[in-house]
């Protein structure tokens, strides 16, 4: 069965260790507590900004049919995927998408053509420099997609109902 997301889980032992794991449909999670752990559940959401999506839909245009047909399509898809793992308790980071340490990834591979299990497994953890950002932002902050407009006027509204 292929994995359906990857969650961050860190330890009260070492709070600056995280440590990936793939979560199969079905798999129940590691408890909140145990003989030597606490775990904080996390899902990692990456997307692409809008520069980043029309680059790597323009290198490799196969890739609309999991990333959205357009930018707008794949930003709704990401935060109705965010406002869906949010609603079940799970908090959610995101992390930007970018070509260069796509390519790079990819080439670490031996890659050429990009699929889905691909884009799910990207990024390699071990070479994030970028801060992972925690969802959802404030409502009245800049929205995460890099419109440049507040959240509560731009992708908030692509959420599972209201988020009030």
């Amino acid at each position: 069965m292929p994995p359906v997301g990857r969650v961050l889980l860190r330890s009260d032992v070492d709070p600056e260790g995280w440590e990936v794991k793939e979560v199969r449909s079905g798999t129940r999670l590691p408890p909140d507590h145990d003989s030597s752990y606490r775990y904080d559940v996390t899902t990692l959401s990456v997307f692409w900004p809008e520069p980043q999506y029309q680059a790597v839909t323009a290198r490799w245009p196969h890739l609309v049919e999991h990333l959205g047909a357009t930018w707008n399509e794949h930003r709704q898809s990401i935060e109705r995927h965010c406002a869906l793992v949010c609603r079940e308790g799970v908090g959610v980071k995101q992390l930007p998408g970018d070509l260069r340490s796509f390519e790079r990834f990819l080439a670490g591979r031996r890659v050429a053509k990009p699929g889905k299990d691909d884009l799910f497994a990207y990024p390699d953890l071990r070479d994030v420099t970028t801060a992972m950002v925690p969802w959802p932002p404030d409502r009245t902050a800049p929205c995460w997609c890099g419109s440049g407009r507040k959240y509560k006027q731009c992708c908030r509204r692509y959420g599972l109902g209201t988020l009030d």
